[in-house]
């Protein structure tokens, strides 16, 4: 992969991180924390929709694209059963009562919001598989777009409704939601309007379906109990503290999100080409080093984000302080996942994907007993110390079934890296105060340091490569 490719993937998940950085400070002074809380909760019911509607194919997609002859068949084959699940379920719920969308993940009766939740729920479906086409197609500036447009376009229409006096309430910002998906599906449609021609004038492949759910299906069921594990949090908090405590989760899990930066840009790359790899039986004996070095970077991410997360105080209402200190255990869910990406990828390589929904069925299991414990004392403090510890040990337990199935891994290293970012991440939510603050900051910078000395070379050969390409 050259580098105008891997700057086209980069694209959208540094640019959705700018664009929140300014939007997310402007959502907080003109919405209430409910209404921020409301918003999180719709997109993880479409988050849900997607794993159950998607019945893996989307992987399954990923799977098989590079070897398969007929790759219109393909996308017929992938793309169907997804479609029809998703209409008859959101028409069905149309059909029969509007409101209940809205009063379920809402918690308001409204029939107008709940059909518009209803189409946030479908466009999310399909937007997925048309960004998946770009995807393989290593179309990165066109993917990176499709991430990134509907975060500019809510800024865009926010800021709209500011300017021109419109009520900024439950409504206007659920509509946002749905005008910019819409806007993205349309551009989506044509950048990929071959392709979809092409599908649709293909062979269906009954047996190619059949090949590419019994590969999918084990991973949504992983991906169903991931689902529940990484999202048990919002609901249970909701309950147990109330919206408001779920707004001010919801904020510093916002922030934590720029280190999807990170996970994004991996994600996206790392999965295609360790498959390549595979087939090819070349660079196998690199994947441990870039694990180790993962988690040195997850350490040295953390390290810098906690050494200035004060700045979240600069941007914020008053009532959004604790985000300071939740922000640290917030992140660890999107590095720790990009870390099992590297570490973990031994158990899709090997198709035992099974092992994932045991190992998330656990999580969700250690997430759900310390929420009912926490996070009715410590609201969203108590939540983002729930969520971080149930990571851990979906991490843990997944890296170890990856490297005794697959390729060793350096694994002491890695855990106890993993660990006290654990212990110093739970230390800073639970008792952090700017009193303490200054503590904290030592700790991370003389860290930062000892990271540099380990990775002096390769940082120095990396910028001097960075330093000649600009030359040129």
């Amino acid at each position: 992969m050259n580098a105008r490719t891997l700057l086209g993937y980069a694209l959208g998940p540094i640019g959705g991180a700018a664009v929140g950085i300014v939007s997310l400070p402007l959502i907080s002074w003109y919405y209430p924390a409910e209404d921020i809380g409301r918003t999180v909760l719709l997109q993880t019911v479409a988050s849900l929709m997607l794993t159950l509607a998607g019945l893996g194919l989307d992987q399954s997609y990923v799977r098989e694209y590079h070897a398969a002859a007929d790759k219109a068949a393909l996308l017929k084959a992938i793309l169907s059963l997804p479609l029809l699940i998703t209409l008859i379920v959101c028409g069905g719920l149309a059909w029969q009562r509007t409101a209940w969308p809205s009063e379920i993940i809402l918690a308001i009766s409204d029939g107008t919001l709940g059909l518009l939740c209803l189409m946030f729920l479908a466009g999310t479906v399909f937007s997925r598989y048309l960004l998946l086409i770009l995807r393989m197609q290593d179309k990165a500036f066109a993917f990176s777009l499709g991430q990134l447009s509907p975060k500019v376009l809510i800024l865009v229409l926010v800021l709209v409704y500011v300017a021109a006096g419109l009520p900024t309430g439950t409504f206007t910002l659920i509509l946002a939601y749905v005008l910019a998906q819409a806007v993205t599906i349309v551009v989506l449609l044509w950048q990929t309007r071959r392709e979809l021609k092409a599908a649709a004038a293909a062979p269906f492949s009954t047996q190619q379906l059949k090949e590419s759910l019994r590969y999918g299906v084990p991973l949504a069921l992983g991906g169903l109990a991931y689902w529940g594990f990484t999202s048990i949090d919002r609901f249970l908090l909701k309950e147990l503290a109330g919206l408001s405590e779920l707004g001010i989760y919801s904020m510093a899990v916002s922030f934590g999100a720029a280190a999807l930066i990170v996970q994004n840009i991996f994600s996206v790359i790392w999965a295609p080409m360790v498959f390549r790899w595979v087939n090819e039986n070349t660079h196998l004996d690199k994947i441990g080093g870039i694990a180790a070095t993962m988690a040195d970077l997850v350490a040295a991410l953390i390290c810098i984000v906690g050494i200035f997360s004060p700045l979240v105080t600069w941007v914020l209402p008053e009532k959004y302080a604790p985000v300071q200190f939740i922000l640290l255990s917030s992140m660890l869910f999107p590095l720790l996942y990009t870390l099992t990406e590297v570490t973990g990828i031994g158990i899709n390589v090997s198709r035992k994907t099974w092992l994932v929904t045991v190992f998330s069925l656990t999580a969700l299991l250690v997430n759900a007993a310390l929420l009912y414990v926490l996070a009715p004392a410590l609201g969203a403090k108590g939540a983002a110390i729930s969520t971080a510890v149930a990571f851990w040990v979906f991490s843990v337990l997944k890296s170890e079934a990856s490297a005794r199935l697959w390729l060793p891994l350096p694994r002491a290293g890695i855990y106890g890296t993993v660990s006290a970012c654990l212990a110093v991440c739970l230390a800073y939510t639970y008792s952090g105060n700017s009193s303490n603050y200054y503590i904290f900051a030592l700790l991370w910078l003389a860290a930062l340091t000892a990271l540099y000395r380990k990775h002096r070379a390769a940082i120095g050969s990396l910028a001097a490569k960075v330093k000649g390409r600009l030359k040129k």
